[in-house]
């Protein structure tokens, strides 16, 4: 199925598209936050700091050529996994009343989970239709190649079977090359299709008058691409995952095991200045730059991300923080985990400061950011694991290594009611137009695959 059939109209304000004509400042340049932001963006709401308001405001997305919702969320239950997926417009987005330019697609194909996400350049016009058309031209080429493909069954599994000839960069094993293939092909066909689609809008008035009568160029439509395909492989009695992922561009995919480890399956395309990437748009990539680009994982799987670098870069460097960032959604109700009794989580929390549940539920250790919404500002609690580490006495890696007190953490929102009521995908909507690290104002798009509650 699409991840962009339908929009989820649960949480009011931030995922409608009710639309409000509020007085706001003049339109960003496009490298810049507002320019009294003399604190961070979104800060915490107390006597000694302004409110975001004074310094953010909402403008609608603009009706017109190609517009995008507000944002998109996308949940789904497959087998031992729940998938959860959304996409947020930026701060600066909102404050210039532009649209947002990333665009994700999931898509089940019999035993297979293919996942696109694509980020539109902030600095063309047109990024997001490029992004929009290269996700779906890939889901839908994946699909196709995948759909009746079958991982054969192997009595033993070893990193020699997921390995590649160093010169060919083929994949030993030829039903796992086939994924290797798929994407590649994939990327093939979203690049003729922005071609197509750029060529298509060339000749187009509206297209002519918007950008100020001349010729609209593929470069308008330029956007990165992070494109990955998982399917599950039953393996000594147990369940297993097999992951192949690859990109263009910046953003990160990211699998971390049920023993806790963690797998970075991408590297950021970079250019000859900071924050400047590569982009499908840009040629039409080789494979053996294409294969350079490719990772495979064989392991039990606990969690798959696929970001933009709206949510990478704040979680930098990936390796390890990629680890915070989980225990963050934990915390805050977005992923939940199982398997750890009662009786672990008791003897986990008495050795540190906050030795009951009833103390969790009680503590504080959150910011209070302000997120912006149609209808104004409002408060929202966002719970950090730095801070939940700082109130427990613990360092950070002990928190981040102990299921039982991320579990017990989580009870915490379960007293919130801006989060208690909400489904999860709705969640992480929420939490993805509200966290503030580094101050960061561009769109936001996270796709998840855990085993959550079903583990």
């Amino acid at each position: 199925m699409s991840s962009n059939n339908n929009e989820n109209e649960s949480l009011a304000n931030l995922c409608s598209n009710q639309q409000t004509a509020n007085p706001v400042p003049e339109p960003l340049t496009e490298s810049q936050p507002p320019s009294d932001l003399s604190l961070q963006p979104t800060q915490q709401v107390d006597q000694n700091s302004s409110p975001a308001s004074k310094l953010w405001r909402y403008q609608p997305v603009p009706e017109g050529l190609d517009r995008h919702d507000e944002s998109h969320q996308f949940d789904e239950t497959k087998g031992i996994f729940q998938i959860l997926g959304a996409r947020v417009r930026g701060r600066k987005h909102k404050h210039e009343g532009t649209n947002c330019d990333d665009w994700f697609e999931v898509r089940s194909s019999g035993p297979w989970t293919l996942f696109a996400i694509s980020d539109g350049a902030g600095s063309y016009p047109f990024s997001r239709v490029g992004a929009k058309v290269a996700c779906q031209a890939a889901i839908k080429s994946m699909d196709e190649t995948l759909k009746d493909h079958q991982i054969i069954e192997r009595s033993e599994w070893t990193n020699e079977t997921v390995s590649r000839d160093d010169a060919t960069l083929v994949f030993r094993e030829p039903d796992i090359e086939k994924m290797q293939e798929a994407l590649h092909k994939a990327f093939d066909d979203a690049y003729v299709s922005v071609i197509e689609k750029a060529r298509d809008l060339a000749g187009q008035t509206a297209y002519y008058k918007f950008l100020n009568n001349r010729d609209l160029k593929t470069s308008d439509l330029s956007a990165t691409l992070l494109l990955a395909a998982h399917v599950p492989v039953r393996h000594q009695g147990q369940d297993f995952s097999l992951v192949m992922a690859c990109q263009v561009g910046d953003g990160m995919t990211a699998a971390i095991d049920l023993d806790r480890n963690l797998n970075l399956l991408g590297v950021a395309d970079s250019c000859q200045f900071s924050g400047e990437t590569q982009f499908l748009t840009d040629r039409k990539w080789p494979k053996s730059y294409l294969a350079r680009k490719t990772y495979a994982f064989f392991r039990q799987l606990d969690t798959l991300f696929v970001m933009t670098d709206g949510v990478a870069d704040d979680y930098f460097p990936n390796d390890p923080e990629i680890l915070r960032m989980r225990a963050d959604l934990i915390l805050n109700g977005v992923i939940g985990m199982a398997g750890v009794s009662e009786e672990a989580i008791s003897d986990a929390l008495k050795a540190t400061n906050l030795p009951t549940l009833e103390d969790i539920r009680k503590a504080e250790f959150h910011s209070i950011v302000e997120t912006i919404e149609p209808t104004g500002s409002r408060p929202i609690k966002i719970r950090s694991t730095e801070l939940y580490a700082d109130k427990l006495g613990l360092n950070m890696g002990d928190v981040l290594s102990s299921c039982a007190l991320l579990i017990a953490g989580a009870k915490n929102m379960e007293a919130d009611p801006d989060w208690a009521d909400l489904d999860r995908a709705t969640r992480l909507c929420l939490w993805l137009d509200t966290y503030h690290i580094r101050g960061s104002f561009d769109d936001r798009t996270l796709v998840i695959m855990h085993r959550g509650n079903a583990q």
